[in-house]
């Protein structure tokens, strides 16, 4: 378990150190707090798990924020610009692939469409015309009995 001074414990949660010091007093807090010997006194130090139970932890800013002023475009390396210029050219060669391939399947959908109409059409003469009741009935059947019959 690791102990952190009350400075240190109110930096980590952005909160002052009188506040610190106020939970340390609580009687529920006493065995997470430990006094320990300093130069002047005495110092007490809490325990960083139950410290960020109660006050969870201020996010710091690991990385400093860069403005669009900040980057110089001059040292960029060439490499791997080059690289990603075969990696480009092999997706346009995927897109046009697949936008030959959407363009077969929208004229397959039409041919299906048109043969679909037609037979549409060709089962509604014969019933119209009643040229043959067989073929009639099968028209009219279910699935299943044209599957298992």
């Amino acid at each position: 378990m690791s102990y952190i001074t009350l400075k240190q414990a109110a930096e980590a949660t952005g909160l002052n150190e009188v506040t610190i010091r106020r939970l340390c007093k609580k009687p529920e807090s006493k065995p997470h707090i430990d006094l320990k010997k300093a130069k002047n006194g005495f110092m007490y130090t809490i325990q960083t798990n139950y410290l960020f139970d109660i006050y969870p932890p201020v996010k710091q800013e690991s990385e400093p924020v860069y403005t669009k002023g900040d980057i110089d475009y001059s040292s960029i390396d060439i490499e791997p610009i080059q690289s990603y210029t075969s990696l480009l050219a092999a997706k346009d060669e995927i897109i046009e692939l697949l936008k030959s391939e959407i363009a077969y399947l929208r004229a397959e959908n039409v041919s299906m469409r048109e043969e679909n109409r037609e037979l549409k059409i060709l089962s509604e003469y014969k019933i119209e015309n009643g040229t043959n009741s067989a073929s009639i009935q099968e028209v009219k059947k279910s699935l299943w009995k044209r599957i298992f019959s």
